[in-house]
């Protein structure tokens, strides 16, 4: 199942690399997972993104997530497609809010289905029409697993860098 996992993800990858499009987003992120179970934990995790080409003025837009929690004992491999609502912005706002949410399979040695949604924001790197953005968001997931229903908040930042133009 982990070669599955990383061999989808090094599709996103080349997929995202081979052929840009108009809109057309790659990101990269880290930071700590928080457990909601009983008795809690904090794991690290690292994320790695393509974010489709939207119209533009239609605030609706897809996004393919890729992420590897680093948990004792085994790791959690997650590969998402989610949609994502950019809220409408002045031309001139630095910060651009948006809302996020789909599912996914979750894979620590068995898989299983999961959803999430969250919210996050957007910030320019440096001056004018730059194709980078920094980023920030908070999403909850609930994992599905057999026996119970895992639930945790991943907190995660990074940089995205427009590859269309």
């Amino acid at each position: 199942m982990r070669q599955l996992i990383a061999g989808a993800f090094a599709a996103l990858v080349l997929a995202g690399s081979a052929s840009p499009v108009a809109g057309q987003v790659l990101g990269a992120g880290i930071g700590p997972t928080f457990s909601l179970e009983g008795g809690g934990g904090v794991d690290f995790h690292v994320l790695g993104t393509l974010r489709f080409s939207r119209e533009e003025g239609n605030p609706v837009g897809f996004r393919v997530d890729g992420m590897i929690q680093f948990a004792d004992p085994d790791n959690l491999f997650i590969g998402t497609a989610n949609a994502l609502y950019n809220f409408s912005t002045s031309s001139e706002a630095r910060i651009r809010p948006y809302v996020i949410g789909g599912a996914g399979i979750y894979a620590d040695g068995g898989t299983d289905f999961g959803i999430n949604a969250g919210a996050g924001a957007t910030f320019p790197l440096g001056v004018g029409d730059s194709p980078a953005r920094a980023f920030a968001e908070a999403r909850f997931h609930a994992i599905f697993a057999e026996d119970n229903t895992v639930q945790q908040l991943p907190l995660t930042v990074g940089i995205m860098f427009r590859v269309g133009d």
